[in-house]
């Protein structure tokens, strides 16, 4: 059979967004949104997760039925699907195509007969009511404030004696107002259109709602922390995520992650159980690939973005844009040693020398690279002929011999001792993104602006053989046998490809941003990509 890729786990979730984690009414399953990816996550087994593919952007609100029938999400973008997914069988069920810049709140009726859609200000701020039964829209409204951030059912509407009709009520609030609605389903008319509700002098922002059981109050909360009508409010933990038991409200740490983009990832030379990540939060982690939980994490608050992360021994080694090289315990993440003034402008690549681990290779924003000594710290050599910031560094096993790739379209093979070029490869437009040395010595793979990728002979000016990508990829990474390339960059998917005739074997979708950086395991089994959407996904390599 065919060699091939599957995702096998994600890490990381949108936790930047008001509702992006719900638990399941089946008391054994949460759901969330990571980037683009809908995760459906056994909270008892970390090996279990069911991924709900079918938006092309961030997911940018998510609501679980009462019953836990439905699941329904919406995206930002261009296409600002509303989709409705089917729990059960974890299927499509429905796309609702009426929004234009994005959606900011899904909700459904308390019956799960409707689900109402709100659009996101600037852009689209219109509102929409959808039957369950059919998928089609049952009505609509522009009366709806700017800036809704959240919205609840209430039931049936009760008339002048508190007697429940046939109508729907719900409420909608966000900036300085909440509104109440009253919705005919029979025939979408609105007997009350988003009438303001008066809460006196308490103007706010307001960001959660909740109807009493009897549903003669309506409990809000505000930006401010402040309770109206006695809800309390709980604040959001960016890239953590809690259980909390209502007997004595104490919480259990479940899941956490980094709190933004993820730029770079990297296994240690001899160990396919744990990788490193670092992220433009400032954060290192190390994760443990058998139940994908924490090692260790450190973090530096004031030191720009960590931009690449090699593994020296039991350390972690970190390029940063403020110019600066930071070592951390790969055991406790603490954060051992720093050399300032690397690279004026930014460190942009780092690579430990693979066999002594003596010494590292650094390259930065405006071309130059230069060689330390790790131990004191020390620069042994520097090397200028890039003219534009170096993209990748890989080292010869003889750890004599090291290639650099940059912006200025050339990949140039240096020979340390002696301090000089000893060959050049130039791609024809656009500069290098991203190389790999195989385990020949001879060969070279890469890609670029060009959006292709080449195949180089080291001895050769031309590159051998290139094929056309479909988008530009920023990210490349070679399996230890030599027989399997993957690469991943703007088009938010993972390739697999096999490095004999170049044939693609697997796409992997997942990703909703762009994919920032690859690495096989050492023992080829997987593949872990990570991205401008902050996730880390994990796939495994069938061969």
């Amino acid at each position: 059979s065919q060699p091939t890729m599957e995702l096998e786990h994600a890490i990381g979730f949108s936790g930047d967004l008001r509702k992006c984690l719900m638990f399941h009414p089946n008391g054994r399953d949460m759901v969330y949104a990571a980037g683009g990816c809908l995760i459906v996550a056994d909270l008892l087994d970390p090996h279990n997760q069911v991924f709900l593919r079918g938006h092309d952007d961030f997911i940018t609100t998510v609501d679980v039925s009462p019953s836990g029938r439905y699941i329904a999400s919406g995206q930002r973008g261009e296409n600002a699907d509303v989709i409705v997914w089917d729990f059960e069988e974890k299927r499509l069920l429905y796309r609702m195509q009426s929004h234009d810049a994005g959606v900011a709140v899904v909700a459904f009726s308390h019956d799960e007969k409707l689900l109402l859609s709100v659009g996101v200000t600037p852009g689209d701020n219109r509102l929409f009511v959808w039957d369950m039964a059919s998928g089609l829209m049952n009505a609509q409204s522009n009366a709806v404030q700017s800036n809704t951030m959240c919205a609840v059912w209430g039931g049936f509407f009760k008339d002048i004696k508190r007697r429940d009709t046939s109508n729907y009520m719900f409420a909608t609030a966000g900036k300085k107002s909440i509104r109440i609605w009253c919705l005919d389903p029979v025939n979408g008319a609105w007997p009350v259109m988003g009438e303001n509700f008066t809460a006196h002098s308490h103007i706010r922002d307001y960001t959660c709602l909740a109807f009493s059981h009897d549903r003669n109050h309506l409990f809000a909360g505000s930006t401010t922390g402040e309770m109206y009508r006695q809800l309390l409010v709980g604040g959001r933990l960016f890239g953590l995520m809690y259980r909390m038991r209502n007997s004595d409200m104490k919480t259990v740490k479940i899941s956490e992650s980094h709190r933004g983009a993820i730029t770079a990832v990297t296994f240690p030379r001899d160990s396919s159980d744990r990788f490193a990540t670092c992220s433009v939060d400032g954060s290192m982690v190390v994760w443990d690939l058998t139940d994908y939980h924490i090692l260790c994490s450190g973090k530096c608050r004031d030191g720009g973005i960590p931009t690449c992360i090699s593994y020296a021994f039991d350390c972690i080694i970190s390029g940063w844009t403020d110019g600066k090289v930071r070592c951390f315990d790969g055991e406790t993440g603490e954060m051992l040693w720093d050399i300032s003034d690397v690279h004026k402008g930014g460190v942009t690549a780092l690579q430990v020398v693979s066999y002594n681990q003596r010494f590292m290779i650094t390259g930065g924003e405006n071309g130059d690279i230069r060689v330390w000594d790790i131990k004191s710290r020390e620069m042994v050599s520097h090397l200028k002929e890039h003219t534009s910031a170096i993209t990748s560094i890989s080292i010869f096993e003889d750890d004599a011999h090291a290639l650099t790739g940059s912006k200025d379209r050339n990949i140039l093979c240096w020979d340390l001792r002696h301090e000089k070029r000893v060959a050049s490869l130039r791609q024809r437009m656009g500069g290098i993104n991203s190389f790999a040395l195989l385990p020949d010595q001879l060969q070279v793979v890469s890609v670029g602006q060009e959006r292709k990728l080449s195949f180089w002979d080291l001895r050769e000016p031309d590159p051998i053989q290139s094929i056309a990508l479909e988008g530009e990829a920023l990210a490349l990474s070679i399996s230890s046998s030599g027989n399997f390339i993957v690469t991943g960059g703007k088009s938010q998917v993972l390739q697999l490809w096999l490095f004999e005739g170049g044939n693609r074997l697997a796409d992997g979708m997942g990703h909703s941003g762009s994919i920032n950086s690859v690495a096989f395991s050492p023992d080829d089994k997987q593949i872990v990509s990570v991205g401008e959407d902050g996730c880390i996904f994990v796939w495994n390599v069938y061969t």
